[in-house]
């Protein structure tokens, strides 16, 4: 990947653009300048690979995908990394999830449909030289008994895709695909921790790939309280076993999560205010958090490290914040945020049609 990459970022050019805030300066606020993607390109997820950053967006009504460099080097991979869907659908999809390391590359599509508008999915595979849509047969997510996708996941083992999928008693279990050859194979989940129960209905929202395994993130209705949890697979994606996030107050849910090895930071909210955890040495703690309000449906991007602790950038009312154990104004982001990465010192944020940067200490 780095020399063919290096040539393209070589090549490259980046344009940044001053945060162009009307609002005075608040003091200790977090500055940030706007990274000018190519026309028409708005930015939709965000996955740190090492020392790059993969950002999937959506141009010219489809699915691309770009590349930032170490140097502050942008490349469309439009020309030099083609996007090749299958499909109409996979044409016109929206990027749900991208997982990436340096040799590979799985994510997830999906775009409104058909006489009930459900989600038609597509996943794709490739690497740094080429992403194609792999076409499954309509069974595969789709159908009597589907339920969502929620992530796609990368672990020593191989790729898996976490969603849900219709339990034959009550609910919806929570389901993971492996690939089988071309096609995708929903895996048995009976008598695991991610089967639903009458007594545990489980919901969840994010997930990732965590040292040598992966976690899942949501939340569990039982015994009439709303409790964040996780599941955790300490190896590819069996052997999974939930967790109760601690100081959960009378209801909560886990929304979001990064992982860095096998140690993992988690968003949620309790008691409609903002909530953040973080595993350390196979140990849940939650952090201390600015009282932002979060309200029960609303999506919060990936947590990021901000002086060694989980932090949440946000909007906060009429601002965005970078919230940790206080809330700090930033400059420049405004309104809905879409995604957040962080690639060594640079702090990424997407709002709903652009992308920024700022350096953090």
């Amino acid at each position: 990947m780095r020399p063919r990459l290096a040539c393209l970022l070589l090549a490259a050019s980046l344009v940044l653009a001053g945060c162009g805030s009307d609002q005075p300066d608040e003091p200790g606020a977090i500055r940030f300048t706007e990274v000018e993607l190519p026309a028409g390109a708005k930015p939709i997820v965000l996955t740190p690979v090492g020392d790059l950053l993969a950002i999937g967006v959506r141009r010219d009504g489809g699915p691309g995908l770009l590349w930032l460099g170490p140097h502050g080097a942008l490349t469309s991979t439009f020309e030099e990394t083609p996007v090749r869907p299958a499909g109409m659908y996979g044409e016109q999809a929206y990027w749900y999830s991208i997982a990436a390391d340096e040799s590979q590359v799985v994510a997830i599509g999906g775009k409104t449909g058909g006489a009930h508008g459900n989600v038609r999915w597509s996943v794709w595979r490739g690497s740094v030289a080429g992403l194609a849509e792999q076409p499954q047969p309509f069974s595969t997510f789709g159908g009597y008994g589907a339920g969502d996708l929620v992530d796609a996941v990368l672990t020593p083992e191989g790729p898996a895709l976490i969603g849900t999928w219709q339990n034959p008693s009550v609910g919806l279990d929570i389901m993971v695909w492996r690939p089988d050859g071309k096609y995708w194979e929903r895996q048995a989940v009976a008598g695991t921790a991610l089967e639903n129960e009458r007594e545990s209905l489980k919901f969840p929202l994010a997930a990732s790939g965590a040292g040598e395994g992966a976690l899942i993130v949501g939340w569990e209705l039982a015994g009439g309280r709303q409790r964040p949890v996780v599941w955790r697979a300490d190896r590819g994606v069996t052997g999974w076993r939930m967790t109760r996030l601690p100081d959960a107050g009378r209801a909560g849910a886990a929304v979001s999560v990064s992982c860095t090895g096998g140690t993992c930071m988690v968003a949620g909210w309790v008691d409609g205010k903002l909530a953040l955890w973080e595993l350390r040495a196979d140990r849940w703690t939650r952090v201390r958090s600015a009282p932002v309000p979060v309200s029960p449906n609303q999506d919060l991007a990936s947590p990021v490290a901000s002086d060694g602790h989980p932090a949440e950038v946000l909007a906060d009312g009429s601002r965005v914040v970078l919230a940790s154990s206080s809330a700090r104004g930033v400059e420049g982001p405004s309104g809905k945020v879409v995604a957040t990465a962080r690639v060594g010192r640079t702090l990424y944020v997407a709002t709903e049609d652009k992308l920024w940067q700022a350096e953090l200490s």
